[in-house]
Protein backbone atom coordinates (compact mmCIF):
# COMPACT_ATOMS: atom_id res chain seq x y z
CA UNK A 1 0.00 0.00 0.00
CA UNK A 2 1.14 3.47 -0.49
CA UNK A 3 -1.62 5.62 -0.47
CA UNK A 4 -5.23 6.23 1.06
CA UNK A 5 -8.12 9.06 0.06
CA UNK A 6 -10.90 9.47 3.02
CA UNK A 7 -13.51 9.85 -0.02
CA UNK A 8 -16.57 11.66 1.42
CA UNK A 9 -19.75 11.04 -0.78
CA UNK A 10 -23.15 12.99 -0.73
CA UNK A 11 -26.44 11.42 -0.81
CA UNK A 12 -26.97 12.37 -4.42
CA UNK A 13 -24.02 10.55 -5.35
CA UNK A 14 -25.61 7.14 -4.33
CA UNK A 15 -28.05 6.88 -7.44
CA UNK A 16 -25.94 9.10 -9.69
CA UNK A 17 -22.72 8.61 -8.91
CA UNK A 18 -19.98 10.54 -11.77
CA UNK A 19 -22.65 9.64 -14.55
CA UNK A 20 -22.14 5.69 -13.72
CA UNK A 21 -25.39 3.74 -14.54
CA UNK A 22 -27.13 0.88 -13.59
CA UNK A 23 -26.32 -0.45 -17.16
CA UNK A 24 -22.65 0.13 -16.43
CA UNK A 25 -23.34 -2.18 -13.02
CA UNK A 26 -24.56 -4.75 -14.45
CA UNK A 27 -21.96 -4.83 -16.54
CA UNK A 28 -19.30 -4.63 -14.19
CA UNK A 29 -20.54 -7.49 -12.61
CA UNK A 30 -20.80 -9.58 -15.84
CA UNK A 31 -17.28 -9.40 -16.00
CA UNK A 32 -16.33 -10.42 -12.63
CA UNK A 33 -19.15 -13.19 -12.86
CA UNK A 34 -16.10 -15.69 -13.90
CA UNK A 35 -14.10 -15.22 -11.33
CA UNK A 36 -17.63 -15.57 -8.54
CA UNK A 37 -17.81 -18.97 -10.74
CA UNK A 38 -14.24 -19.73 -9.87
CA UNK A 39 -15.23 -19.40 -6.63
CA UNK A 40 -18.12 -21.01 -6.51
CA UNK A 41 -16.55 -24.58 -7.69
CA UNK A 42 -14.55 -23.86 -4.74
CA UNK A 43 -16.63 -23.19 -1.81
CA UNK A 44 -19.49 -25.71 -2.53
CA UNK A 45 -18.06 -28.62 -2.88
CA UNK A 46 -19.41 -30.71 0.22
CA UNK A 47 -16.68 -31.39 2.27
CA UNK A 48 -14.43 -29.07 4.46
CA UNK A 49 -10.55 -29.61 3.56
CA UNK A 50 -8.91 -31.36 5.26
CA UNK A 51 -4.99 -31.84 6.46
CA UNK A 52 -3.26 -35.16 7.09
CA UNK A 53 -4.21 -35.33 10.45
CA UNK A 54 -7.96 -34.74 9.89
CA UNK A 55 -7.93 -31.29 11.05
CA UNK A 56 -9.81 -28.58 8.91
CA UNK A 57 -6.95 -26.83 6.38
CA UNK A 58 -7.50 -23.68 7.54
CA UNK A 59 -5.23 -21.88 4.85
CA UNK A 60 -7.21 -24.10 2.26
CA UNK A 61 -10.27 -22.91 3.44
CA UNK A 62 -8.63 -19.15 3.07
CA UNK A 63 -7.42 -19.77 -0.48
CA UNK A 64 -10.66 -20.95 -1.36
CA UNK A 65 -13.05 -18.19 0.26
CA UNK A 66 -10.75 -15.31 0.13
CA UNK A 67 -8.34 -15.45 -2.74
CA UNK A 68 -5.56 -13.41 -2.46
CA UNK A 69 -3.79 -14.46 -5.78
CA UNK A 70 -4.43 -11.47 -7.93
CA UNK A 71 -3.37 -7.67 -7.01
CA UNK A 72 -5.80 -4.46 -7.21
CA UNK A 73 -4.40 -1.65 -8.10
CA UNK A 74 -7.17 -0.07 -5.73
CA UNK A 75 -8.95 -1.53 -2.55
CA UNK A 76 -12.16 0.32 -2.09
CA UNK A 77 -13.31 0.06 1.71
CA UNK A 78 -16.83 1.01 2.45
CA UNK A 79 -20.23 -0.95 4.38
CA UNK A 80 -21.91 -3.24 3.36
CA UNK A 81 -24.58 -0.80 2.90
CA UNK A 82 -22.55 1.11 0.28
CA UNK A 83 -21.99 -2.05 -2.07
CA UNK A 84 -23.98 -0.29 -4.95
CA UNK A 85 -22.16 2.61 -4.69
CA UNK A 86 -18.90 0.95 -4.68
CA UNK A 87 -19.55 -0.71 -7.70
CA UNK A 88 -20.16 2.51 -9.30
CA UNK A 89 -16.84 3.62 -8.44
CA UNK A 90 -15.28 0.47 -9.44
CA UNK A 91 -17.13 1.16 -12.64
CA UNK A 92 -15.91 4.96 -12.50
CA UNK A 93 -12.32 4.06 -12.22
CA UNK A 94 -11.81 1.52 -14.53
CA UNK A 95 -13.68 2.90 -17.15
CA UNK A 96 -11.91 6.27 -17.09
CA UNK A 97 -8.37 4.82 -15.83
CA UNK A 98 -8.51 1.13 -16.69
CA UNK A 99 -7.28 0.57 -12.83
CA UNK A 100 -8.21 -3.08 -11.24
CA UNK A 101 -10.24 -2.13 -7.97
CA UNK A 102 -11.15 -4.87 -4.86
CA UNK A 103 -14.36 -5.46 -3.24
CA UNK A 104 -14.16 -7.92 -1.16
CA UNK A 105 -18.28 -8.78 -1.60
CA UNK A 106 -17.92 -9.09 -5.13
CA UNK A 107 -15.04 -11.41 -5.38
CA UNK A 108 -15.24 -13.16 -2.17
CA UNK A 109 -17.46 -16.37 -0.45
CA UNK A 110 -19.45 -14.79 2.37
CA UNK A 111 -17.74 -15.64 6.16
CA UNK A 112 -21.13 -16.15 7.33
CA UNK A 113 -22.07 -18.34 4.92
CA UNK A 114 -18.17 -20.53 5.69
CA UNK A 115 -19.27 -20.23 8.99
CA UNK A 116 -23.11 -21.80 8.86
CA UNK A 117 -21.03 -24.10 6.61
CA UNK A 118 -18.45 -25.21 9.72
CA UNK A 119 -20.88 -24.82 12.63
CA UNK A 120 -23.81 -27.24 10.59
CA UNK A 121 -20.95 -30.05 10.91
CA UNK A 122 -19.30 -29.36 14.40
CA UNK A 123 -21.78 -27.44 16.78
CA UNK A 124 -25.00 -28.43 16.39
CA UNK A 125 -26.48 -29.83 20.07
CA UNK A 126 -29.85 -31.28 18.61
CA UNK A 127 -32.43 -30.35 16.04
CA UNK A 128 -36.54 -30.31 17.24
CA UNK A 129 -38.93 -32.10 14.72
CA UNK A 130 -39.20 -28.90 12.36
CA UNK A 131 -35.43 -28.81 11.72
CA UNK A 132 -34.49 -25.88 14.11
CA UNK A 133 -30.76 -26.48 15.21
CA UNK A 134 -29.45 -25.55 18.65
CA UNK A 135 -25.92 -24.84 18.55
CA UNK A 136 -23.60 -25.37 21.36
CA UNK A 137 -22.61 -21.40 22.44
CA UNK A 138 -18.99 -22.03 23.59
CA UNK A 139 -18.16 -24.74 19.96
CA UNK A 140 -19.48 -21.69 18.09
CA UNK A 141 -17.65 -18.99 20.07
CA UNK A 142 -14.40 -20.51 18.59
CA UNK A 143 -15.80 -21.08 15.56
CA UNK A 144 -16.67 -17.70 15.00
CA UNK A 145 -13.44 -16.48 16.36
CA UNK A 146 -11.18 -18.24 13.26
CA UNK A 147 -13.56 -17.29 10.17
CA UNK A 148 -13.15 -13.88 11.28
CA UNK A 149 -9.39 -14.81 11.76
CA UNK A 150 -9.69 -16.59 8.43
CA UNK A 151 -11.59 -13.08 6.59
CA UNK A 152 -9.65 -10.56 8.47
CA UNK A 153 -6.33 -11.88 7.40
CA UNK A 154 -7.20 -12.25 3.90
CA UNK A 155 -8.29 -8.53 4.13
CA UNK A 156 -5.18 -7.43 5.22
CA UNK A 157 -3.25 -9.45 2.75
CA UNK A 158 -5.08 -7.48 0.07
CA UNK A 159 -4.93 -4.20 2.23
CA UNK A 160 -0.99 -4.37 1.84
CA UNK A 161 -1.35 -5.87 -1.78
CA UNK A 162 -3.40 -3.37 -3.00
CA UNK A 163 -1.76 0.35 -3.78
CA UNK A 164 -3.81 2.73 -3.06
CA UNK A 165 -7.16 2.78 -0.69
CA UNK A 166 -10.47 3.89 -1.08
CA UNK A 167 -12.27 4.76 2.06
CA UNK A 168 -15.97 5.48 0.87
CA UNK A 169 -17.21 7.90 3.98
CA UNK A 170 -20.79 8.28 4.02
CA UNK A 171 -23.81 8.21 6.56
CA UNK A 172 -23.56 4.48 6.40
CA UNK A 173 -20.37 3.92 7.38
CA UNK A 174 -19.38 6.59 9.74
CA UNK A 175 -21.34 8.32 12.46
CA UNK A 176 -20.26 11.80 13.40
CA UNK A 177 -21.12 11.76 17.90
CA UNK A 178 -22.66 15.56 18.11
CA UNK A 179 -21.80 16.55 21.54
CA UNK A 180 -17.82 16.38 20.52
CA UNK A 181 -17.54 15.53 17.09
CA UNK A 182 -15.59 12.78 17.03
CA UNK A 183 -16.00 10.11 13.81
CA UNK A 184 -17.09 7.04 14.77
CA UNK A 185 -18.25 3.80 13.43
CA UNK A 186 -20.37 0.69 13.87
CA UNK A 187 -18.77 -1.86 11.40
CA UNK A 188 -15.56 -3.86 13.00
CA UNK A 189 -14.50 -4.50 10.12
CA UNK A 190 -14.35 -0.65 8.81
CA UNK A 191 -12.43 -0.32 11.98
CA UNK A 192 -10.01 -3.02 11.49
CA UNK A 193 -9.56 -1.90 7.72
CA UNK A 194 -8.63 1.65 8.45
CA UNK A 195 -6.41 0.04 11.25
CA UNK A 196 -4.42 -1.82 8.92
CA UNK A 197 -4.22 0.90 6.38
CA UNK A 198 -3.00 3.34 9.50
CA UNK A 199 0.06 0.82 10.21
CA UNK A 200 1.11 -0.86 7.24
CA UNK A 201 4.25 -0.23 5.62
CA UNK A 202 4.37 2.50 2.38
CA UNK A 203 5.91 1.54 -0.66
CA UNK A 204 5.48 3.71 -3.60
CA UNK A 205 5.66 1.63 -6.86
CA UNK A 206 6.74 3.03 -9.58
CA UNK A 207 9.78 4.76 -7.49
CA UNK A 208 11.15 8.66 -8.95
CA UNK A 209 8.32 8.67 -11.48
CA UNK A 210 6.22 11.26 -9.79
CA UNK A 211 9.01 13.40 -8.66
CA UNK A 212 9.99 13.58 -12.45
CA UNK A 213 6.44 14.64 -13.39
CA UNK A 214 6.16 17.29 -10.70
CA UNK A 215 9.67 18.91 -12.34
CA UNK A 216 7.65 18.81 -15.62
CA UNK A 217 4.56 20.55 -14.15
CA UNK A 218 2.30 17.94 -14.89
CA UNK A 219 0.61 18.31 -11.88
CA UNK A 220 -27.39 -4.80 12.05
CA UNK A 221 -27.58 -6.71 15.08
CA UNK A 222 -26.65 -5.00 17.77
CA UNK A 223 -25.19 -2.51 15.49
CA UNK A 224 -25.69 0.22 17.76
CA UNK A 225 -24.59 -0.74 20.41
CA UNK A 226 -20.26 -1.03 19.36
CA UNK A 227 -18.98 2.12 17.91
CA UNK A 228 -15.15 2.43 16.92
CA UNK A 229 -13.16 5.96 17.19
CA UNK A 230 -12.02 6.27 13.62
CA UNK A 231 -10.44 9.89 13.79
CA UNK A 232 -6.90 8.47 14.25
CA UNK A 233 -7.24 6.36 11.71
CA UNK A 234 -8.87 8.70 9.07
CA UNK A 235 -5.53 10.95 10.03
CA UNK A 236 -3.56 8.84 7.38
CA UNK A 237 -6.06 9.61 4.89
CA UNK A 238 -6.07 12.32 2.83
CA UNK A 239 -9.56 13.88 2.03
CA UNK A 240 -11.55 13.49 -1.23
CA UNK A 241 -14.76 14.19 -2.86
CA UNK A 242 -16.78 13.82 -5.68
CA UNK A 243 -15.60 17.12 -7.24
CA UNK A 244 -12.14 16.13 -6.54
CA UNK A 245 -12.66 12.62 -8.57
CA UNK A 246 -14.19 15.09 -11.43
CA UNK A 247 -11.17 17.04 -11.51
CA UNK A 248 -8.92 14.22 -10.97
CA UNK A 249 -10.34 12.99 -14.79
CA UNK A 250 -9.95 16.02 -16.50
CA UNK A 251 -6.35 16.25 -15.16
CA UNK A 252 -5.30 12.45 -16.38
CA UNK A 253 -7.88 13.27 -19.58
CA UNK A 254 -5.73 16.13 -20.75
CA UNK A 255 -2.19 14.84 -20.28
CA UNK A 256 -2.05 13.80 -24.08
CA UNK A 257 1.23 11.71 -23.84
CA UNK A 258 -0.48 9.34 -21.42
CA UNK A 259 2.68 9.03 -19.98
CA UNK A 260 1.64 8.96 -16.42
CA UNK A 261 -0.10 6.04 -13.81
CA UNK A 262 -3.59 7.46 -13.61
CA UNK A 263 -2.82 7.03 -9.59
CA UNK A 264 0.59 9.17 -9.97
CA UNK A 265 -2.30 11.87 -11.26
CA UNK A 266 -4.31 11.58 -8.28
CA UNK A 267 -1.20 11.62 -5.89
CA UNK A 268 0.10 15.31 -8.03
CA UNK A 269 -3.50 16.37 -7.69
CA UNK A 270 -3.33 16.20 -4.26
CA UNK A 271 -0.24 17.51 -3.79
CA UNK A 272 1.33 14.25 -2.46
Amino acid sequence: MYKGFNLEIGSRDHTSFLGISQHDVDAYERKIEGLRENLSHNIERVELPRNEDKSIDATQLINDWFPTSYKPEVFISHSHNDEQTAKRLACWLEKNFELETFIDSTVWGNANDLLQKIDDTYCVMERDNKGVKTYNYSKRNFTTSHVHMMLSTALNDMIYKSECILFLNTPQSVQTVEINKNKRTSSPWIYSELKTASIVEKRYPRKGKIIKHRDNGVMNILREDFSYKIEEQLAIFDSLNSKDLEKWYEFFKHDKEKNIHPLDSLYILKKQ
